[in-house]
């Protein structure tokens, strides 16, 4: 396995790699057809085995406090993408395109980064092992609800005239969530984990 920049030409091995990833969580419904461009500097990476992208790391840095991550007192980056193949699991990948990211990071002067994540509990208790903590003032809920739950949710005054509404996806603080689960068919919580480096 190789550990090296990402390049255009990864494009579409990059999108394959995310989707069969997440499949398997709370983000399997989270589908690029394009990878992003980051507006700052950042630090993309594949991890690559045999010509083929195994796992995967996007890390942009902010230009000034605040413009990316919420809870970082100084400038810091934010882990946008970390996803490895399932059948490449547990052979420490996403510790190793870390480890780099964060070498190359304290390289730029970076020393504080975030990164969000849902309540998988695998995805959760990586984040803890390599450090990260739960910044829980920061963690909201994401909500879908399908129209017959939530007519309540619609001002139909301020809508107008609909055909209907296939899906809802809005989002709420942790404390709301007995409030609105009768309303919904699915709530992700989702947490910010933060770590100096």
């Amino acid at each position: 396995m190789v550990i090296r920049e990402y390049t255009k030409n990864d494009e579409l091995e990059w999108l394959r790699c995310r989707v069969l990833s997440f499949l398997d969580c709370s983000y399997y419904n989270d589908v690029l057809t394009h990878r992003e461009i980051y507006e700052n500097d950042s630090i993309c990476l594949v991890a690559e085995e045999d010509g083929k992208i195994i796992g995967l790391i996007d890390a942009e840095i902010e230009k000034e406090v605040g413009s990316l991550c919420v809870a970082g007192k100084k400038v810091g980056a934010v882990i946008w993408h970390l996803a490895v193949l399932p059948e490449y699991r547990r052979n420490h990948i996403a510790a190793s395109l870390w480890d780099e990211v964060k070498k190359q990071l304290i390289m730029k002067g970076i020393k504080y980064c975030e990164v969000w994540t849902q309540e998988d509990e695998a995805a959760n208790y990586w984040y803890l092992a390599q450090g990260f903590y739960n910044i829980k003032e920061q963690n909201w809920l994401r909500c879908y609800a399908r129209p017959s739950k939530a007519d309540w949710f619609l001002n139909r005054k301020n809508v107008g005239e609909i055909y209907g509404v296939e899906e809802m996806i809005f989002e709420v603080k942790p404390s709301r969530r007995e409030k609105i689960s009768d309303y919904c068919y699915r709530i992700d919580e989702v947490r910010l984990y933060a770590r100096e480096l």
